[in-house]
């Protein structure tokens, strides 16, 4: 049967011997039955190359290099006047699977051969995933892009949310923003601690730069070695290749060591216009380095300055709404959301946005979904001073109550409350005496007395 294929195949025993060479495979060597010793070597693949190979996967791919034979006696000639190049080309080899003899075939196994065969080469980008993974490997591997496309939309939705708003602040916040998105320059984000300046960098970038390298580093670790190191994905690109671009981000710069300043002051200076800037800083910075002045113009470019939550309330409930999935928030809900502080700004929110998302069983958040620290809050009541100037004296004292203070905490409560003083000063005028009580409170005895045992 292997006789009578035109393919050019050999057959390998245990050995690493040939055993059986196709016709066709003799005619394209150039050789009879008596295969020298060098064509034999250069079609025999070493039996190392099958250590570790799966049983289930015994297929290898090599590059042969065949030496020419002498057009004359077929053999291999060593002078180069003698023969033409040597040939390289591809070889698949099968491992087959041993087959026994028809006698005594529980004793003798059979001898496990090796196929050789000429053929074309194929890229590992040419083989569809279903013969690299399978089936299920390739279903894992889309739910798992699923997921990443999944994670990175809600970036994308988080950090368009940070620029929502109607009020005034929030309008000139975004139109920054967004003119920021249409140019490729050195920029300066500032704002509060977890004002979420880093997403907002990042969709920006994406937005200004699309398919540049993004490098993101906390710059107050940075000194001029380590900034080498981590900053090396985009500043070895930009070294090697003249036509590459990149951006590094770094939070905290203006607590940046000095040396690394420096670094980085260098590398700007040497790529002005591929290498890009982004620069975030923090009102509460406590570092008393101070950053040198090539940086500091850099940050004048463009800055953006973040406003803090406290700064936008009337904006929270849009923001919140925003950034919930699927439930929605009740007026308890917001009313509180508008109310609290957020000393932890950006990041806080959306923390406390997740936790109530996780926590509420339904389509609703309500208080009791959102985080311990949140929900018990309460708002202090200030009393402000009243100041009164009478010629030259000033008097300054508690301010007058005013209509607007009015507030209570539950009107059943209060009610209560005064009832029961009601019936105290009865009960004292009466010296006790239950009748008179309830003729001085207007009330039948019968009602006093179920007031008194609380069934009222």
């Amino acid at each position: 049967m292997l006789a009578s294929t035109s393919a050019c195949i050999w057959l390998i025993d245990a050995n690493g011997s040939l055993v059986y060479l196709s016709p066709e495979m003799l005619a394209w060597l150039g050789v009879d039955e008596n295969v020298p010793e060098t064509i034999a070597a250069a079609i025999t693949p070493d039996p190392i190359m099958w250590t570790g190979t799966k049983p289930d996967r015994g297929h290898l791919t090599r590059r042969l290099h065949i030496p020419a034979t002498d057009p004359i006696n077929g053999q291999s000639s060593g002078h180069p006047a003698h023969r033409p190049e040597t040939r390289v080309v591809t070889a698949h080899f099968v491992k087959l699977a041993p087959i026994a003899k028809d006698s005594d075939e529980s004793e003798s196994p059979g001898v496990p051969l090796v196929l050789g065969c000429l053929g074309e080469f194929v890229a590992d980008a040419d083989v569809p995933w279903t013969r690299w993974f399978g089936e299920q490997g390739v279903r894992e591997s889309a739910k798992l892009d699923e997921q990443i496309s999944k994670f990175r939309a809600q970036q994308k939705r988080q950090a368009t949310m940070l620029i929502a708003g109607t009020s005034s602040t929030s309008r000139q916040f975004r139109a920054r923003v967004e003119l920021a998105c249409r140019i490729r320059c050195h920029l300066s984000l500032n704002g509060p601690l977890g004002c979420g300046a880093a997403e907002l960098a990042s969709m920006i970038h994406h937005a200004s730069a699309p398919g540049e390298a993004l490098v993101c580093l906390d710059a107050s670790l940075m000194d001029s070695e380590l900034l080498e190191a981590y900053a090396s994905p985009v500043i070895a690109e930009i070294r090697e290749n003249s036509d590459v671009t990149g951006t590094l981000c770094l939070d905290r710069l203006d607590e940046m060591p000095t040396d690394g300043q420096t670094r980085l002051s260098e590398w700007l200076e040497t790529w002005p216009r591929r290498l890009r800037l982004i620069g975030i800083r923090h009102d509460e910075a406590t570092s008393s380095n101070s950053m040198i002045e090539p940086l500091t113009d850099l940050m004048t470019v463009f800055p953006i300055t973040i406003p803090s939550l406290s700064a936008r309330r009337d904006d929270l409930e849009l923001i919140a709404s925003g950034l919930v999935r699927s439930a929605r928030l009740s007026r308890e809900t917001l009313d509180l959301l508008r109310s609290y502080p957020w000393p932890g700004q950006w990041e806080e929110l959306t923390s406390a946005i997740r936790f109530a998302n996780d926590m509420a069983p339904g389509d609703r958040i309500g208080r009791e979904h959102l985080p311990l620290a949140i929900r018990s809050y309460r708002t202090s009541q200030h009393v402000s001073a009243h100041v009164v100037q009478d010629g030259n004296e000033l008097t300054i004292g508690p301010r007058p109550p005013s209509p607007r203070d009015f507030k209570l905490e539950s009107l059943d409560a209060t009610l209560r409350e005064y009832e029961d003083s009601l019936i105290a000063q009865a009960m004292e005028a009466a010296d006790g005496n239950k009748a008179e009580a309830a003729r001085r409170l207007g009330i039948s005895r019968a009602r006093l007395l179920r007031k008194l045992s609380g069934d009222s």
